[in-house]
């Protein structure tokens, strides 16, 4: 069976803390199947002990910090505030024995920042870091960035021996703004051997990534998943936007993308 998990944000245990507390009531009854935290720079020591105590007994992922928080791999200056904000990622990993980190690469278009980028991720020297594909620009700030073909996470792959997480609107973002057929994309993504997954509704002709919650755009979710995943993949719903009051929901998300995939 396909595995669907729940994403948190670091700060959400400093500023919405009610809504970490039902997050942790719906994943210890079993109604998720795993945790995907995203680790801010700096809050580390300020919330590790309750993390530790809410999920320490969760499967966890954790997702790093990326250009809009100052993580920006393309920019070779910014190495060393790089190293300090990947940290919190990798202190909340080892808190929590998450096998993977997922890490974006960074901003920009051509070799230049392609190779800096991979040279930096491998720099880092982490088995657990997984490249997660990007769309050829920022939804938030329209800067233009690269980890976009096929071709591109390939290398990352290659050069740095990177797990892979396939984010699906990144792909189809990504494919529209190229004009290339969506399909013909994932495949060649599928090929690549993804170790998990992002997946989200939207619009399948925008280059707009809208992190929709299922059934509010046109995706062909079942095709998504029943066509480019296996039995027991990890899925996180990446769905919704604003500040979340409960889990309800994602709740609706996982039973909705369940029905559709039955």
């Amino acid at each position: 069976m396909r595995r669907f998990g729940l994403k948190l944000w670091s700060k959400d245990f400093v500023k919405n803390i009610d809504f970490v507390a039902d997050a942790e009531k719906a994943l210890k009854e079993g109604k998720f199947d795993y945790l995907e935290l995203f680790a801010l720079p700096f809050l580390f020591e300020e919330i590790k002990e309750e993390v530790k105590a809410r999920f320490g007994q969760i499967k966890t992922i954790i997702h790093a910090s990326h250009a809009m928080q100052g993580l920006d791999l393309a920019v070779k200056e910014e190495f060393d505030n790089n190293k300090k904000r990947l940290e919190a990622a990798q202190q909340f990993a080892d808190l929590l024995n998450a096998e993977m980190i997922i890490l974006h690469p960074g901003c920009g278009v051509g070799e230049a920042c392609l190779a800096e980028s991979i040279r930096q991720f491998k720099a880092m020297n982490d088995a657990r870091l997984t490249v997660e594909n990007l769309p050829a620009y920022c939804s938030q700030t329209k800067r233009l960035l690269h980890g976009v073909t096929v071709e591109e996470i390939k290398r990352f792959i290659e050069e740095t021996g990177a797990k892979f997480c396939l984010d699906f609107s990144h792909a189809i973002c990504g494919a529209n703004s190229s004009k290339r057929d969506i399909y013909e994309v994932l495949s060649g993504f599928k090929a690549l051997k993804p170790s998990m997954y992002h997946l989200c509704d939207g619009e399948v002709e925008s280059t707009n990534d809208s992190h929709l919650h299922y059934g509010e755009g046109n995706y062909d979710l079942r095709r998504l998943v029943r066509e480019f995943t296996d039995e027991g993949a990890l899925l996180t719903m990446e769905t919704g936007h604003g500040i979340p009051n409960d889990v309800q929901p994602w709740l609706d998300d996982i039973s909705y993308i369940r029905r559709v995939i039955a």
